[in-house]
């Protein structure tokens, strides 16, 4: 066992008090409170842009509101929590992410379960801070960004599995042994692993499994916007139409009068985010990324292009370097 696990898993004083008498307020009196309590800044911020701690095991905790983005990262073992009068099991490596006016409690956490509280200071870290920046690579996220958007359920928490995401694991790592063991310049290296973190959580966006804030209810436009992400290199009206038992015509109207774009344009637009992403983070010939989002055109790639942001292509590479 390293000795980080050491550490959290040895019970704390709070943790003896609760194994014997139940659940004890750790931050307030949250027993005493008539509604749901509130969770101010106050109790966690001291000239730090993050806070950290072990979730106290062995005892149930009452719901509450927080005035902040709060994550939840199961460390070890697994955790079921009500959230907006839901109930959620979390499970190794998972991360929930409640923005402010959440509600939700946990049920009592056993010797092998590790529940990591993330706290972020600044108040525009937040749900929506992350999808836009995965807005700017994705047309659905684009639509979850409108608020006049009537295509999903919306909420204000987000559950993402990461076994699978081996970078973000690590970061977590890497920023709980600097909080949790700190060393000389820890504060400083978290301050820098922090915009890592949150890169890597707004990756994990399109990965969601289960949310209320991002289930798609079952709309067309949604669903052609779904493909759209996906297939922007190769996918056309008439195959689209077919594959989803609509009459092509029926389907241009659709997407024309939700977006105030034809499907031509809303592909182009989608193709050239990509083309964007690519000039930006890779070295690739511009003539091979027009060609790797669907143009096989080069004029005309130039052209809508420069008439999407405003310059060709080749400045994306000026601004690099």
């Amino acid at each position: 066992m390293n000795q980080l696990d050491q550490l959290l898993f040895a019970k704390t004083e709070h943790e003896l008090l609760q194994e014997k008498r139940g659940f004890v307020a750790d931050y307030l009196d949250i027993q005493s409170a008539s509604n749901t309590p509130k969770l101010s800044q106050q109790f966690f911020f001291q000239n730090k842009d993050i806070f950290m701690s072990k979730h106290s095991r062995y005892a149930p905790y009452p719901e509450h509101t927080h005035q902040f983005l709060e994550i939840n990262y199961v460390y070890k073992g697994h955790c079921r929590q009500r959230i907006n009068d839901q109930i959620f099991d979390l499970k190794e490596g998972d991360i929930l992410l409640m923005d402010m006016e959440s509600r939700h409690s946990i049920e009592a956490l056993g010797d092998d379960d590790i529940l990591i509280n993330i706290l972020f200071q600044n108040k525009d870290v937040s749900i929506n801070w992350l999808k836009q920046l995965q807005g700017e690579n994705s047309l659905l996220y684009q639509l979850l960004l409108s608020d006049s958007s009537q295509h999903f359920n919306r909420n204000n928490f987000l559950l993402l599995p990461t076994e699978k995401n081996t970078p973000i694991r690590q970061i977590l790592q890497e920023m709980m042994t600097e909080y949790f063991l700190p060393q000389d310049f820890s504060e400083q290296m978290l301050k820098h692993y922090l915009p890592l973190f949150c890169y890597h959580l707004a990756r994990l966006l399109p990965t969601v499994e289960k949310t209320v804030d991002l289930q798609l209810e079952e709309s067309t436009y949604a669903q052609v916007l779904k493909i759209i992400d996906r297939e922007y290199a190769t996918i056309g009206l008439a195959e689209l139409a077919q594959r989803l038992n609509f009459n092509k015509n029926y389907l241009s109207n659709l997407v024309k009068t939700e977006s105030g774009q034809t499907f031509t344009q809303l592909v182009n637009q989608r193709k050239l985010m990509k083309a964007q992403l690519l000039l930006k983070t890779t070295q690739l010939p511009i003539q091979e990324i027009a060609l790797s989002v669907g143009f096989s055109n080069k004029t005309y790639f130039y052209d809508k292009y420069k008439e999407t942001f405003g310059h060709g292509p080749k400045v994306e590479r000026n601004f690099k370097s």
